[in-house]
């Protein structure tokens, strides 16, 4: 009689295939569809990273959140993966969902291992007294249904940043009007206009919404929004700076990374103008060096970069403008 395991032929490359499709769907949006396929993939390979990791970002980027947190606490626990990337998405769902306690748990002994790489020690701080803030104050009672509520009831940045938080759990139709008016005012703080546009986008509204910020102004639909660090201009400029600064000083790029993604943030749904990926690269190199004290090197990298030099001292000079706007202790 023959053994009925031999009969079962597993599917050439079929974890492999699963991921690639499972990418391929995350790329184009359809999230809960990645997720499906990336299950299965995970049944075949418990341990393989990067299913691990994409399987992690697709349940966040559907919704599910528990989902994705669930499969971060696996990761952690079994030692899958690259640990502080992982420990990054992990600790962006614990906010996301409000969990501020056990955030504050996790950085607190993350730090106490001491072995958090230098580059994000800051980050991580910041996160850490954001949380504990947050679990000091009283627990709000939400009444979603109340006639006449509000959306912000103050002006105090990090009281409207906790109102977003807890914004993306909500049906944001009722306060549709409300966020029309803050984020297409330009007096308002660019960094919670474009927390705004990202909940629009999140919920898939796809009205037009007009928005004016740091003296631009446009009017989109944030459902066909690029996610914001999904844009070509960005991702050519993170590649070249990558490619030129890295490799030479990973401090320094660092620090240039953190701000390039503070003033991409900041200027959502816009971009620096001119899409110049050679005159960006060349600014941020030049800003990066400041902090050096390295002002000298200026003539050198127009050089190098093939930018006019004027149109680089003017770049950097929009940089220094983005640089002095204060933004939120998170």
């Amino acid at each position: 009689m023959k053994n009925e395991k031999s009969n079962v032929v597993p599917f050439p490359r079929l974890k492999e295939r699963l991921l690639e499709r499972g990418l391929e769907s995350i790329s184009q949006k359809e999230y809960k569809e990645a997720a499906a396929l990336l299950r299965q993939a995970r049944t075949l390979d418990r341990e393989d990273a990067d299913v691990g990791t994409a399987l992690m970002i697709a349940l966040y980027q559907s919704g599910d959140y528990e989902g994705a947190k669930e499969q971060g606490r696996q990761m952690l626990h079994e030692g899958i993966g690259n640990y502080f990337e992982v420990m990054d998405l992990f600790l962006m769902i614990l906010v996301q969902l409000g969990e501020h306690e056990e955030t504050v748990r996790t950085i607190s002994a993350l730090l106490e291992e001491k072995e958090a790489p230098l580059e994000k020690l800051d980050h991580y701080e910041k996160l850490l007294a954001f949380s504990e803030k947050r679990v000091q104050l009283p627990k709000p009672e939400l009444d979603p249904d109340q006639k006449g509520q509000k959306l912000f009831e103050s002006d105090d940045l990090q009281e409207q940043i906790l109102r977003v938080s807890r914004l993306v759990h909500e049906n944001i139709r009722p306060y549709i009007g409300e966020i029309r008016g803050f984020i297409r005012n330009p007096d308002e703080h660019p960094f919670i206009q474009t927390l705004l546009i990202n909940v629009l986008k999140e919920q898939g509204i796809s009205d037009t919404f007009e928005i004016q910020k740091l003296n631009r102004h446009d009017t989109v639909n944030p459902a066909e929004l690029l996610p914001i660090f999904e844009t070509q201009l960005y991702n050519l400029l993170i590649t070249r700076l990558s490619r030129d600064v890295e490799q030479k000083n990973p401090t320094l790029y660092a620090h240039i990374k953190t701000m390039v993604d503070r003033h991409f943030f900041l200027l959502y749904p816009f971009e620096p103008e001119p899409l110049d990926t050679g005159l960006w690269t060349a600014a941020y190199y030049s800003m990066g060096l400041k902090i050096y004290g390295q002002d000298e090197c200026n003539e050198k990298i127009a050089m190098y970069y093939s930018v006019n030099p004027e149109e680089l001292a003017d770049a950097v000079r929009y940089l220094e403008s983005l640089e002095e706007i204060s933004l939120p202790n998170l």
